[in-house]
């Protein structure tokens, strides 16, 4: 059994489970913090989103085998468009946005679940395709993409929809599309948009000018990315000090726990710890992508690519956010954000991951045994 359980661990990707395991952890003490003062048990909450997590990445691990998904992906689309549709007739409705279902002990946000779903449906359309992926292919693809997408935009969620997107062009990208397409559809999109502009909702425009010009609106529209800002900049260096953020516990700076966790950090810990952050987010994605490289089978490979992007592309919007470079489209921080779904479904891709590297790495060690035990 202990000789099992030490070849077991050999087969374990440890840079990536070891930055999971820093993340989920830090989050539990940013989230304390940031919340404490409002939220007397929202740490409690996240300590057991933790713990169920982290036994979700371990089952993923050792427990289970990738590649059964690729056999159910179609009817794990339509159980996800299912959730989207619940959402319109019994969504519950928290500051204007229709998100979320309440299951009594839980919160359950379906476009979170989706994101995961469409890594995984696309996985297994791009890996059963022709390689190099065609544009018949890419057009019939983008079908399947544009319905939860206009389901989440509808929420109003114009955020996650377009996390939706993103993970499925960069897996089209890395499948060898060819660069004329990925041109034209570029000037495409430059040309139209203007109509694109001319129908996001007005709160939409606003948060895009606020970044433009702050000063225009500091009380209204402008006002998240203004506080977060003076959070961020007045840590400087080392931080304030854990437990010591004034902008925080003053309450100037909203969702100080969800989508601004990335410039509460800022405040108490200062720009070495924040640099240190972004360092692990840029570390893990890049090692997923080379897992994803290293995998024999086309439908590991491109799960890979799809978590990798997904976690990089989301991580990086939302520290742009942060800092007033991006506008505030209300995606939260991967693994550090309150949060039960977000957390849970982040981590059965961290999982699925573990388990690509896993298995591929147990089925090689089997094949040079056995090519050993004939020669």
């Amino acid at each position: 059994m202990k000789k099992l359980l030490v070849q077991n661990l050999k087969k374990l990707d440890f840079i990536v489970f070891s930055i999971y395991l820093i993340l989920i952890v830090f989050s539990v003490v940013n989230i304390y913090s940031a919340s404490y003062h409002e939220f007397s048990n929202l740490y409690i909450k996240q300590i057991i989103f933790v713990i169920i997590s982290l036994l979700t990445v371990l089952v993923t691990t050792f427990m289970f085998n990738y590649r059964w998904l690729s056999s159910i992906s179609f009817y794990l689309y339509v159980v996800g468009i299912a959730l989207l549709v619940l959402v319109k007739f019994f969504g519950t409705t928290i500051l204007g946005a229709k998100r979320w279902i309440n299951l009594g002990f839980f919160q359950l946000q379906p476009s979170e679940v989706m994101k995961v779903v469409m890594i995984i449906f696309s996985a297994n359309y791009i890996a059963s395709s022709k390689l190099p992926f065609g544009i018949r292919d890419f057009f019939k693809l983008m079908l399947f993409v544009l319905l939860p997408f206009f389901l989440i935009y509808s929420q109003p969620d114009l955020g996650s929809g377009v996390m939706i997107v993103i993970p499925i062009l960069v897996m089209v990208f890395l499948a060898k599309f060819s660069l004329r397409y990925i041109l034209v559809f570029a000037l495409t999109f430059i040309v139209i948009s203007p109509f694109v502009w001319s129908h996001l909702k007005d709160y939409q425009k606003n948060r895009i000018l606020a970044i433009l010009n702050p000063e225009s609106d500091p009380k209204g529209t402008a006002y998240h990315i203004i506080q977060s800002k003076i959070a961020i900049g007045s840590g400087m260096l080392t931080g304030k000090g854990y437990l010591q953020g004034s902008q925080s516990k003053y309450y100037f700076l909203p969702e100080q726990h969800t989508d601004f966790i990335f410039a509460s950090i800022g405040e108490e810990w200062g720009f070495i710890v924040s640099a240190l952050l972004v360092t692990l987010y840029l570390v893990l994605s890049l090692r997923i992508l080379f897992i994803g490289k290293e995998t024999k089978d086309n439908f590991g490979k491109f799960l890979c690519y799809g978590v990798a992007s997904l976690l990089l592309f989301q991580a990086f919007i939302n520290i742009a956010m942060n800092l007033a470079i991006a506008p505030v489209v209300g995606v939260p921080l991967p693994f550090l954000s309150y949060g039960g779904t977000a957390l849970i479904t982040f981590s059965f891709m961290i999982g699925l991951v573990l388990n690509i590297y896993y298995i591929n790495q147990k089925e090689t060690f089997q094949f040079y045994t056995q090519e050993n035990e004939d020669y």
